[in-house]
């Protein structure tokens, strides 16, 4: 019997009223157009689609979820079916817009628009991710959203992307592992990230630059340059506290007493710069490393600038992230200095000093 015919004796029955009947044809019809696969746009495959769609409208969702299964990997799929199970519950949905490659880029696009997290999530777990589409959802995704992209080495980021999220990882932990871990991630965020992560990435970060060629550091620290001098210009206070603390240094007043009253005074740019120029680091990593809730990276560059234990517990506990708990975890501060090798400190203080000077 022609396939249209079978399709044709599968509509008539489908015009009983029972949910049952109808999930049980909506089987049949499925089995049916895997077993006699149509030519992609021809007269059966539109027919195939136009019966599926009615039938999955007509049935409950865990039919269609179902279904969604079935056709998510297959590439001859009706396409209109595929762009209603895209819009269904994102329980139907999912499988879809994870693997479907019926769906085009400007298809997804317009869901990541407008889709819940979940939908982003769906579509970041996709073999492939275009930039386009990354950017969308790096925009658009919340933290555990941007984090499933980032685990993708499928999905593809532009430079901005990398640097938005990067960005966003100085205040989320969901988002460091990721970045740290991901292959193609650029090499100077890498040596930015060092000021933001917890010690176990730090030293995976330390590990992979001891891999890569110091020429090929210095090009991505050249590329940075523009970066961080934007981000510099839009701090108004910044010329005035350089011109403060060089008249400090002509005075040789520049030591810890300064960076703490400074500090206690909330006199913030001014403390970033000082404390920059005293450790050697730059000003963003001078600015992260006090201002951030985890305080490894300030004993980190304490210890390789040879600042005394003394002075990074006093900034420890005098930092605006730092609670009254603060002053009674003092002496586990200072352990915690103690316990950081100058020779691993110093390994980690050459690639943000390079990032300076390339900066400068």
């Amino acid at each position: 019997m022609p396939v249209v015919s079978k399709l044709n004796n599968l509509v008539e029955l489908a015009k009983e009223k029972s949910s049952d009947r109808r999930r049980a044809l909506l089987r049949e019809v499925t089995d049916l157009f895997f077993d006699e696969t149509p030519e992609s746009g021809g007269d059966v495959s539109n027919k195939f689609e136009e019966v599926l769609t009615a039938l999955a409208e007509q049935t409950a969702q865990e039919a269609r979820e179902e279904l969604s299964e079935r056709f998510a990997e297959a590439d001859n799929a009706p396409r209109g079916l595929i762009r209603r199970l895209a819009h269904d519950a994102i329980e139907v949905a999912a499988p879809i817009l994870a693997k479907s490659n019926v769906l085009d880029e400007s298809e997804l696009l317009s869901i990541a628009e407008t889709g819940q997290q979940p939908h982003l999530q769906a579509i970041s777990k996709r073999e492939q991710v275009s930039e386009r589409l990354s950017d969308t959802i790096v925009r658009r995704g919340d933290d555990n959203t941007v984090a499933t992209l980032i685990q993708n080495e499928g999905a593809q980021l532009s430079r901005q992307t990398f640097e938005t999220v990067t960005e966003r990882a100085e205040t989320s932990k969901t988002l460091q592992g990721p970045l740290v871990e991901r292959t193609d991630t650029p090499n100077d965020l890498l040596a930015d990230l060092m000021l933001t992560v917890e010690n176990r990435l730090r030293d995976r970060i330390v590990e992979r630059f001891n891999h890569v060629d110091p020429d090929v550091i210095q090009h991505a620290m050249n590329a940075s340059r523009e970066r961080l001098a934007k981000r510099l210009e839009d701090d108004k206070e910044l010329a005035e506290a350089r011109k403060f603390i060089q008249s400090k240094q002509v005075r040789k007043q520049l030591d810890g007493a300064l960076l703490a009253r400074l500090l206690r005074e909330r006199q913030n740019t001014r403390l970033y710069v000082g404390f920059a120029e005293m450790t050697g680091v730059d000003l963003v990593a001078a600015r992260r490393a006090i201002e951030q809730e985890c305080v490894d990276p300030l004993a980190l560059i304490c210890k390789a600038a040879g600042l005394d234990k003394a002075l990074f517990v006093t900034l420890a506990v005098l930092r605006k992230s730092a609670n009254a708990e603060a002053l009674a975890d003092a002496k586990e501060l200072g352990l915690l200095y103690d316990r950081i090798s100058l020779e691993d400190a110093e390994r980690a203080m050459r690639f943000w000093r390079l990032r300076r000077d390339v900066a400068a």
